[in-house]
């Protein structure tokens, strides 16, 4: 008999867990950590940066999931791509699959992160979903990051070293990323 009167309690308790639920109440489909790459492989090494290649500037991002990255401390490990992007730029959206293709090539080699600066939280989300984005995403409310990156205008995006240098940015889009991400990469 007292089995029964636990089955409600149960029920409500798996359902809660059923879904999560981000700061905001929204449902998250994932847990945060799941764009973020795992250890580096065994066997796949770096090339030095250019010995005249400048640092990039260091700086922590929210993402929409409440996660704070301290970015120098993800380039000590592996290469990082930075991508500038909005939601109402329609050459990001344009360029997101082929992005979106390059996260899936590099898994765990090497971190992609998109910056915004001049959206609200919901907007992003509703762009992260509409492009099935596959890689973490946060917002630059202040705008010091892009200001940092010399961002005009999106999309932009920028290569920074393992160690922290900055390669090399590409305003307007990914043309020739695939190529100096493979000769930095080594498997």
């Amino acid at each position: 008999m007292r089995s029964r009167s636990c089955l409600p309690a149960l029920l409500v308790v798996a359902l809660a867990l059923g879904g999560c639920t981000g700061s905001t109440g929204e449902v998250v489909d994932r847990p945060p950590s799941a764009a973020l790459p795992g250890p580096v492989p065994k066997g796949v090494t770096f090339v030095a940066p250019p010995t005249n290649a400048p640092r990039a500037p260091g700086f922590t991002l929210e993402l929409l999931d409440g996660t704070v990255l301290d970015m120098t401390e993800q380039w000590d490990r592996r290469p990082v791509v930075l991508v500038f992007l909005e939601p109402w730029c329609t050459l990001c959206a344009e360029q997101q699959r082929e992005i979106n293709q390059l996260v899936e090539d590099y898994r765990d080699v090497i971190l992609f992160v998109g910056v915004g600066a001049d959206s609200t939280a919901d907007r992003m989300r509703q762009y992260v979903r509409d492009n099935e984005v596959k890689h973490p995403v946060g917002i630059d409310a202040t705008g010091q990051i892009w200001r940092k990156y010399r961002v005009e205008e999106p999309p932009l995006v920028a290569l920074v070293t393992k160690g922290g240098k900055l390669l090399r940015g590409w305003p307007g889009g990914t043309d020739t990323l695939r190529a100096q991400l493979n000769d930095l990469v080594t498997r």
